[in-house]
């Protein structure tokens, strides 16, 4: 089993959709630069999490699930609501964590992977649905 390294991912804890912002890295001085040299105005937050460094992979590539669900709390009932389609995101390139300055092996985003060549490649928009589409 492969040794675990330092790895963390930082992101704006505002206005950061869409990829924009968020950095892999594996040094505090890196994550002190982010947040130090931001273009993001200085009175936003970031977060810092630790990096899954061995994750789930779907044919060697990382993706994320998106699935919708609904908390209702009605006269004091809380009552929980799931859709039953969803779908994976997935990334262009293989997984492999020494490439941290890859954002197209590392984050599923639709802004970030459209950009690969490899686009569509594997999944068409890089997606796979299910439930009942």
């Amino acid at each position: 089993m492969a040794k675990l390294q330092n790895i963390w991912i930082v992101k704006p804890g505002e206005n950061s959709n869409r990829g924009n912002g968020i950095t892999v890295c594996s040094k505090l001085k890196e994550i002190k630069n982010i947040i130090q040299e931001s273009e993001f105005n200085k009175n936003n937050t970031f977060i810092v999490q630790k990096y899954i460094e061995r994750p789930a992979l779907y044919n060697q590539r990382k993706f994320d699930i998106r699935c919708f669900a609904m908390l209702t709390l009605v006269n004091n009932k809380l009552k929980g609501y799931i859709y039953d389609n969803g779908y994976l995101r997935t990334s262009s390139r293989p997984f492999i964590n020494s490439k941290l300055d890859n954002r197209l092996i590392h984050l599923t985003n639709d802004a970030v992977q459209k950009k690969a060549d490899d686009y569509g490649r594997f999944e068409s928009g890089n997606k796979l649905s299910f439930g009942e589409y």
